[in-house]
């Protein structure tokens, strides 16, 4: 009797944390991205807040973001000044509202059936004055699977500038694997073209696990218009559904991380191709699939996971014009699977086991600090333990500034840490997060600014701490 109590309470504690995981996984996506399209995700160009804040400075709603329970409508998303939040008017049908970061003014909500879920969990790319994403409506004939389309938006308006959908001939469909990527032109500053991995696929209707793909690779598209443009053919691409690439736009090069092979070990292929040709300049070959891809300066850091569950960190050194030169600084293997990693131009951080934060050396790999998080008491509301409470190592999301490292816990906890030492600066409990079976409450998505922070609870309230 005693086991299966044991066992029931483990059973709903999993499924509450990947619930968790799920979300801060995706939070890692509420990001400030560049007009250079987003090279380090992780980084957030102001002041940090060196002292803990002392009060809410201004505090608006938006709507009930229901986070904790159906986050599959997106995780609300800060770019350059404007909030997005993304909520559904029925079951098929997914809106995003567009707010003034400062004063939550409703700027405008249109119909838009963005997909959230692809790595790294950001709805949308924008080249700061589009917004690109991928759309997804279900197959009206009633067979298994989505139609998705690329869409551009303009920014200021929300009205949509194009959408093109690949022609494929049925009962293919085109099905998108990684990432959009933007590649900006350095006259106009805005993005002349976009890049997804994706391929041609249908699912069998008498074995619905079993998919037939053509045209695998990285489509390329008019950032303008909307035409197609061109298609780099990868056929290595596995025929595998549940997997996806990595895409990076910097300048003249597009980087890309693409799943080869699945089992029995999971390999990629790092590779650059040159933007204005699309011939490939460099390839290299890593154990695992990549995860989370970020450039800092002219080192590429690569965090990867493979079929046995083992994690690693790969840095390389970069060499434009040299790609001949392109030489791995270091890999290094780690203890946990963390949701992502932050990069700065001196360490990468990562979360280890039971609450530990890692930095290591940028250049060299050595360990520069860690830094000790306590656990959390979670009440127990529902279930056999009712009115218990368990505990819980964080699940850190990371945000590097210029000065300072951000560290938010999963579990209602901001903390500030001196990034060259791991010297805790403050830290604030925003909220107290509570465990249901199915669902979590009290969850926040948080964004920096000069000197302060932005936190959106799950309610819709739109919080700025100075």
């Amino acid at each position: 009797m005693n086991t299966n109590k044991q066992l029931q309470k483990r059973a709903w504690i999993i499924a509450g944390l990947l619930i968790l995981a799920l979300l801060s996984t995706a939070m890692t996506g509420c990001r400030h991205q560049t007009a250079s399209g987003t090279v380090n995700s992780t980084f957030v160009d102001v002041n940090g807040l060196l002292t803990a804040p002392t009060k809410v400075a201004a505090s608006y709603a938006t709507e009930n973001l229901n986070l904790g329970n159906d986050s599959c409508a997106g995780i609300p998303q800060f770019l350059d000044g404007t909030l997005y939040t993304f909520s559904y008017h029925d079951d098929l049908t997914q809106w995003t509202t567009a707010w003034d970061q400062a004063t939550g003014k409703k700027l405008w909500s249109v119909y838009t059936n963005a997909f959230a879920y692809i790595r790294p969990y950001t709805t949308f790319t924008t080249d700061g004055k589009h917004l690109f994403f991928v759309r997804t409506d279900i197959f009206k004939s009633g067979e298994p699977g989505v139609v998705a389309s690329i869409a551009c938006l303009d920014k200021t308006t929300g009205a949509t500038v194009w959408q093109s959908t690949p022609t494929v001939t049925s009962p293919f469909v085109f099905g998108v694997r990684g990432n959009i990527a933007v590649h900006i032109n350095e006259q106009s500053h805005t993005a002349d073209r976009v890049y997804v991995i994706g391929e041609e696929e249908r699912t069998s209707t008498s074995v619905p696990t079993t998919e037939e793909v053509r045209h695998p690779g990285i489509w390329i598209w008019d950032a303008t218009t909307g035409a197609s443009l061109d298609r780099i053919d990868w056929t290595a691409l596995p025929i595998d559904s549940e997997t996806s690439g990595q895409l990076l736009c910097d300048g003249a090069t597009l980087y890309a991380v693409i799943l080869e092979s699945v089992s029995p070990t999971s390999r990629s292929a790092l590779i650059a191709f040159n933007c204005d040709t699309n011939k490939t300049l460099w390839t290299e070959h890593v154990s695992g699939e990549a995860t989370d891809l970020i450039k800092q300066g002219d080192t590429l850091s690569v965090l990867l996971s493979n079929s046995k569950q083992e994690r690693s960190i790969d840095v390389w050194k970069m060499r434009t014009g040299l790609f001949d030169k392109t030489e791995r600084l270091w890999t290094r293997q780690i203890d946990t699977n963390p949701a992502h990693f932050a990069v700065d131009e001196a360490n990468v951080y990562f979360q280890g086991s039971s609450g530990v934060l890692v930095a290591l050396d940028l250049a060299t790999g050595k360990e520069a600090w860690r830094h000790q998080f306590a656990s959390y008491k979670t009440p127990i509301t529902d279930g056999p333990d009712l009115g218990k409470s368990y505990d819980l190592h964080p699940d850190m999301t990371l945000t590097t500034t210029r000065d300072v490292l951000y560290v938010q816990d999963g579990g209602g906890l901001v903390a500030a840490l001196d990034p060259a030492t791991g010297k805790e600066l403050w830290n604030k409990r925003i909220s107290q997060v509570v465990w249901h079976q199915t669902s979590v409450d009290n969850t926040f998505v948080f964004h920096p600014v000069d000197k302060g922070f932005f936190v959106i609870a799950s309610d819709g309230k739109v919080d700025l701490w100075q």
